[in-house]
């Protein structure tokens, strides 16, 4: 009995203490009402334990009681996490924004936001079948295929941390996902996508909120030689997206800034960049300015590759809709308290933000929750402007067999 004693006090104080207070988790279930009995797996202690999975590559739960210290059954921890309301991991999410204000409150200048989607999958259950469907292609059919599911985030370059975040079907439009996002913004943010995000019905949404727009122009509006500006004409149809209403309210016209530039770096693709923005064309904004300003927008590449590569979010375990949200929106909260450590240290030694190592915090925060105080500094990565990777790999794959037809067809011919 004393072993299990021990166990919760280094699991409710040894990396709660760290990463996340119990006071704010408390006050949150008590303003919310949430009740809960004075149990082993009580909210707290639950929420240590999700987050001590999922920062272990999302482990299984046998050794989540070796690492924990606590012996549990699964079926009692699963019930655990269901018990956990969205709203409560919500609000953890917005606790750990106000924490970063705290640290970014001497920032001059506007926030520049960083929107763009990425993808993850799922077990094959029929539940995640029916609400997200399988991807397309050649032999994608039930059995072989995983569902998957698209989300759109949203971060602040200052932090690096999510802001906001919308999980929908693999093949609706950006746009009926991004605009439910745009309350999140504050008048005077700007806003940075790829061309994906650059129409007229959006930069008019974001107008009306007084947000500035700064996209990458979409390759269906062509640039005229020298050109500074564009009339960007009111559609004569309403998008799927889009409320008709909410279109007559539009302007008949936009004109929006043009910023052509020349990509001369290794390793881009693209030589010319056409960015479509509404920005001020003063002295402050140069195109120049505007230029480095959207080069700011692969950030959040590297913030999805750690989320999905570092932290393997790339495919959920959970069987069911509620449990996929769930576990999607904790993986969020454990990325936004890792950045809240680096955003930390980064104040600290008067860096950016952006050159702490992201694996080196999680691997701190990794041993801070079991119990373990780690070191008191982080990796900083070095300046390498211009650097230039093969995309590619070196080691080779294993030549295995795709499988095209149900396991359970496979077996049936095979006589096994």
């Amino acid at each position: 009995m004393a072993d299990i004693v021990q166990a919760m006090e280094r699991v409710r104080n040894g990396g709660i203490r760290a990463m996340l207070p119990k006071e704010p988790v408390e006050a949150l279930c008590e303003s919310m009402n949430i009740p809960f009995r004075n149990r082993l797996l009580t909210p707290i202690v639950t929420l240590q334990l999700f987050l001590l999975q999922v920062l272990t590559g999302n482990t299984a739960i046998t050794h989540l009681c070796h690492l924990s210290g606590l012996s549990f059954a699964k079926s009692s921890y699963s019930d655990a996490r269901v018990r956990l309301p969205l709203r409560l991991i919500r609000a953890l999410l917005r606790w750990t924004l106000k924490q970063a204000d705290v640290f970014c409150k001497n920032t001059i200048g506007p926030r520049i936001m960083i929107v763009d989607g990425s993808t993850f999958s799922m077990p094959d259950t029929p539940s995640l079948r029916e609400r997200f469907g399988l991807p397309k292609g050649n032999g994608i059919k039930e059995g072989v295929a995983y569902p998957a599911a698209k989300f759109i985030g949203m971060i602040d370059l200052a932090s690096g941390m999510f802001i906001d975040c919308l999980c929908g079907t693999m093949f609706p439009n950006d746009m009926g996902l991004v605009s439910r996002l745009h309350p999140s913004l504050r008048p005077g943010d700007i806003l940075l996508g790829d061309r994906a995000f650059c129409s007229f019905s959006h930069v008019a949404m974001l107008n009306a909120r007084d947000v500035f727009a700064c996209f990458r122009l979409h390759q269906r509006r062509k640039v005229l030689p020298n050109a500074r500006t564009q009339r960007w004409m009111r559609p004569t149809s309403c998008p799927s997206w889009l409320n008709p209403a909410v279109l007559a309210s539009f302007p008949a016209f936009l004109d929006v800034r043009i910023v052509s530039y020349h990509c001369a770096r290794r390793g881009f693709r693209t030589k010319v960049i056409h960015i479509a923005t509404t920005l001020p064309d003063d002295s402050v904004w140069t195109d120049e300015k505007v230029a480095e300003l959207y080069g700011h927008r692969w950030k959040i590449e590297t913030c999805f590759r750690h989320l999905k590569t570092s932290m393997n979010s790339g495919v959920l375990k959970c069987k069911t809709v509620a449990g996929v949200a769930r576990e999607h929106l904790m993986y969020l909260l454990a990325y936004n308290l890792i950045r809240l450590s680096m955003l930390r240290y980064a104040l600290r030694r008067n860096v950016s933000v952006w050159r702490v190592s992201f694996i080196d915090a999680l691997r701190r925060l990794q041993v801070q929750l079991i119990g373990l105080g780690g070191v008191d500094s982080l990796v900083l990565v070095p300046l390498r402007p211009g650097r230039e990777e093969p995309r590619a790999i070196r080691r080779r794959m294993k030549e295995y067999d795709l499988l095209t037809v149900p396991r359970g067809e496979w077996k049936a011919k095979k006589g096994l």
